[in-house]
């Protein structure tokens, strides 16, 4: 194979690899809702408008107090980096703190079927929840 050739083959193997890429982001396209124990607690949003993957996440803060658990708060981010490998898509956010500041939370979400999967936020502390959200349609 002469270098001409040798070049048109590596730049098919790479458009081959772009169009399956975007075929696996495409599939997490949509209004992901969450839900804890009935309650619904936030949405993922995600969308290739630009692209690439990108989106937000809304997290809701859930009192339990004394009565039934219900939304306080919703608390908006844009996701950081979004990396889909395999069945799994994973960011992060930088979230407020009470004292001012910002941190970096970084999330999991695994794809369980084609329209479910789980959210969990990986650096919140051990007492993060696994929450299940389902793909609207």
């Amino acid at each position: 194979m002469n270098f001409r050739g040798f070049g048109i083959a590596i730049l098919a193997i790479a458009l081959c690899a772009t169009v399956n890429a975007q075929a696996r982001n495409e599939d997490w396209v949509g209004i992901w809702h969450a839900n804890a124990g009935g309650q619904p607690t936030g949405a993922l949003t995600l969308a290739t408008d630009t692209g690439v993957l990108g989106g937000t996440v809304v997290l809701d803060i859930i009192c339990c107090e004394g009565e039934t658990p219900h939304v306080i708060a919703s608390d908006p981010h844009v996701l950081i980096n979004p990396q889909v490998a395999g069945n799994m898509l994973t960011f992060q956010v930088k979230m407020r703190r009470p004292n001012g500041g910002s941190v970096d939370a970084s999330f999991e979400v695994k794809r369980t079927a084609a329209d479910k999967a789980t959210i969990h936020c990986t650096t919140c502390g051990s007492d993060a929840p696994v929450v299940e959200l389902v793909k609207g349609l």
